[in-house]
């Protein structure tokens, strides 16, 4: 086995959950000193989640599917005995309809987890959310790579990451005020890869991860204060913005207004 190949295992192995915690240590260590490596990981990641979502799934073969409504038939029931005893109590063993139905409840809690979490990814407004996005900045400001791709050009960021997220990213130019763009990545939510913007601002930071907006849901506004980090969070029509900075908090705010007037120059201007 070549070191390209047990650097690749060891990366899928982490993606699976399938190492232990020393491991996963070192390894979260060895991505802090090897940038190349840390973006090896974030690639593979957004891989498995593309294919997840848009590879087409088999169908059950019918032979199966004939077995298991056989076993769900209607079970005949045994005729009545000549003498009556009491019998030590025994816990009934479900039999293939319970089974079935058990089975069919399951799936149903799974699909409202599942409907919870896609309306988690919808409004972008969970604390668990902006937590995760906190904990992305500072994972990728220790290991010195912010970025994905390193470009002030829009034109080359929004290309890039729309060949890896399924979200069009809103790109706003800022350079003038003071935000120039710095480059995109791809963050994480709730496993699904989403586009996030990177500006600077002297020696400071700020990542803009944009996700999709639910209709009708109640607009997002307001900065919060999540590990030393500050979260500003704010919406439009079509997209939840979530900023993490290690700016001070006038200074973000700031941003977020020069955002939203480039988005807006026509509408309302957004109150700083």
């Amino acid at each position: 086995m070549t070191e390209n190949d047990d650097r690749i295992l060891r990366l899928q192995a982490a993606l699976d959950g399938e190492l232990d915690a020393m491991s996963a240590l070192e390894l979260e260590q060895a991505m802090r000193d090897d940038y190349a490596l840390a973006a090896e990981y974030r690639g593979l990641a957004a891989l498995r989640e593309a294919v997840r979502r848009h590879a087409p799934r088999e169908r059950a073969p019918q032979g199966l599917a004939d077995r298991i409504s056989a076993l769900a038939g209607p079970v005949e029931a045994e005729g009545p005995t000549a003498s009556a005893a009491i019998l030590p109590f025994r816990r009934a063993t479900p039999g293939p309809v319970r089974m079935l139905a058990l089975a069919a409840s399951i799936a149903a809690c799974g699909f409202v987890a599942g409907a919870g979490f896609m309306a988690l990814r919808q409004t972008g407004a969970s604390e668990g959310v902006a937590t995760g996005l906190v904990a992305d900045f500072a994972r990728a400001k220790i290991a010195g790579q912010p970025f994905d791709v390193a470009s002030s050009d829009r034109h080359t960021v929004k290309p890039w990451l729309a060949g890896r997220t399924t979200i069009s990213s809103n790109i706003i130019d800022l350079a003038q005020v003071g935000f120039p763009l710095a480059g995109g990545r791809v963050a994480l939510v709730d496993r699904i890869p989403a586009p996030t913007l990177v500006y600077r601002h002297n020696e400071h930071l700020v990542a803009v991860t944009e996700l999709p907006f639910a209709k009708g849901a109640r607009p997002l506004k307001g900065t919060e204060t999540v590990d030393g980090y500050h979260v500003a969070q704010w919406s439009d029509p079509n997209l939840a913005y979530i900023a993490v900075s290690d700016m001070d908090e006038k200074t973000l705010a700031d941003f977020v207004t020069a955002f939203r007037q480039a988005q807006n120059p026509a509408s309302e201007r957004p109150a700083p």
